[in-house]
């Protein structure tokens, strides 16, 4: 029971001195100082290692050079698998058919 009532006298003692408190005031600058220091936090940031390395043309053009090579080497080997299996299995696509009994006529070739 005691410890109750030191409890309640404990809230109403801590009530009782934010009843007192005034406004929070702050510098007319304040915010001004706050903007500059977040832009110089920022700045780091958007200039990365990537941007910097970047930002040299010799470095930039011999790595589109090295992916435009990369890309034509892909697309002959696409090509070459792709001649190969036209070569390789010219029925194919009937062999697909007959596996999955799709060899059926056609609705307009019947004979009426």
């Amino acid at each position: 029971m005691e410890n109750k009532s030191n409890m309640n006298n404990e809230i109403e003692a801590t009530l009782n001195s934010l009843n007192n408190m005034g406004r929070a005031e702050v510098s007319p600058y304040f915010y001004t100082k706050l903007e500059a220091r977040l832009q110089q936090r920022k700045a780091p940031v958007t200039e990365g290692f990537l941007q910097r390395i970047l930002n040299n043309p010799a470095v930039a053009v011999s790595m589109l050079t090295v992916f435009l090579i990369l890309n034509i080497i892909a697309i002959k080997g696409i090509s070459s698998v792709n001649d190969t299996a036209r070569t390789k299995a010219p029925g194919s696509l009937q062999n697909f058919a007959t596996e999955y009994n799709m060899n059926t006529g056609s609705v307009y070739n019947s004979e009426r």
